[in-house]
């Protein structure tokens, strides 16, 4: 393996984004200080209530029994507890999160790979212990500062980058999964982890020929499947059967959610004086603007963006998704209007009121969005207990909690992750 030049000191993923306020400024996660007034809008109680309603679905997250097998929704919803842990300081969110890796068959060292490619060949890996939409390998790396677990990550990393099949334009494609029809495809869902991954790789190893990838890659996906007139961006291409060629139909709102996701992990780490980093920070203000105007006045994206929000329902995945990097992205400084962050905090205020008693997430829309038809996502009411509603509420609370308490709002105790493992 490579021999890694390691340009952070090893905590800084963890502490990224845990801003804290001081008596005359804030101080961002990157250390600088800004003079921005705070906004008179954000109060404490959406991310109380959101913390609330964390401790209702953290619990069946982590009293998964053995019969749950490694799948990207489950870790996404383990790596958003060792957030919600780090923010609200509760040591029982880590010990209980890496006590359910080890049951999945995950100890540092671990190779993982990001998905199948033509050369892929990991003797004893099944092939859906993968991480082409998250990376919960590098999550444990953040909450551990243990770089065993990600050992593998950069070797990973450039196999899948020297590999990885390609679209006539260049842009780097997924497998198709169970879906009907032939060959690799674009989708959203993916390209923003390998983005993400691209750049993590650049921030470890010094190597910008990886920060140069994640960007070209994000370019390559706008210019094919941004629709001009809304700034909306279709879920994929190569995903019709008898038009290879055309893009997915209509724009999803979970999809613009992990798009955000993606940008907004490539800025937490690209260099800010680099032209990547502009270039990201300008597709993440481009992609707020279009989708502000469609927000509903209770908070809520609706799943079909490109129609009538009565069109479609109210997606709690994308609205916490999008929510959340709105939010972050504030705090930051990569947006810098307040209309950003209040749009956030409507959104926070708004998704406890669909997390039942026992921890169900109310009107997720399914998977894998509009890639072929739009036909399964108009006039319906999404049914609850969808695991992506499961990891998107959680990010979200834990960014309510980082806003709350980077603007000097007191969170109230709240036991998210139960007792710590004996």
């Amino acid at each position: 393996m490579k021999n890694l030049t390691w340009r952070y000191p090893p905590l800084v993923p963890l502490v990224l984004g845990l801003g804290v306020l001081t008596a005359a400024c804030t101080t961002t996660s990157r250390g600088m200080v800004s003079d921005r007034p705070v906004p008179q809008g954000i109060g404490p109680a959406p991310a109380n209530d959101l913390l609330a309603a964390a401790v209702r679905i953290a619990g069946p997250v982590l009293d998964k029994g053995k019969e749950e097998k490694r799948n990207y929704r489950h870790e996404l919803a383990l790596e958003a507890l060792l957030e919600l842990g780090a923010v609200t300081g509760e040591g029982a969110c880590r010990e209980r999160v890496l006590k359910r890796a080890a049951a999945l068959g995950l100890q540092p060292g671990t190779r993982v790979p990001w998905s199948w490619t033509p050369d892929l060949d990991v003797p004893g890996t099944p092939a859906y212990q993968s991480e082409l939409f998250g990376c919960f390998s590098y999550a444990l790396y953040r909450a551990t500062d243990d770089r065993k677990w990600v050992l593998s990550f950069v070797s990973e990393t450039e196999r899948v980058k020297r590999v990885s099949l390609r679209s006539p334009e260049g842009a780097s494609l997924a497998p198709r999964g169970e879906l009907a029809g032939h060959g690799p495809t674009m989708l959203l869902d993916a390209i923003q982890e390998y983005a993400a991954r691209m750049a993590r790789t650049g921030a470890m190893t010094g190597d910008r020929s990886f920060n140069i990838e994640a960007a070209r890659q994000i370019q390559l996906y706008r210019d094919l499947l941004r629709d001009p007139k809304t700034g909306l961006w279709s879920q994929g291409r190569h995903w019709l059967p008898d038009q290879p060629e055309a893009l997915s139909p209509g724009a999803w709102s979970r999809g613009h959610g992990w798009l955000m996701r993606g940008l907004i992990a490539s800025l937490e780490v690209l260099p800010k004086d680099s032209q990547e980093f502009v270039q990201m920070r300008n597709h993440l203000q481009e992609l707020a603007d279009a989708l502000l105007p469609l927000q509903k006045p209770d908070g809520t994206w609706h799943a079909l963006l490109h129609r009538p929000a009565s069109e479609s329902s109210a997606d709690t995945s994308g609205t916490a998704m999008i929510a959340t990097g709105l939010s972050r992205a504030w705090r930051e400084g990569w947006l810098e209007d307040v209309k950003y962050v209040e749009a956030a905090q409507r959104s926070f205020a708004v998704l406890p009121s669909y997390v039942a008693a026992n921890g169900d997430v109310r009107s997720a829309s399914p998977g894998p969005g509009p890639l072929v038809s739009e036909a399964n996502y108009l006039g319906t009411v999404f049914p609850p207990r969808n695991p992506h509603g499961t990891y998107s509420v959680l990010f979200a609370a834990a960014e309510a909690a980082r806003l709350s308490k980077h603007v000097g709002h007191q969170l109230k105790a709240a036991a998210i992750c139960g007792a710590p493992v004996p």
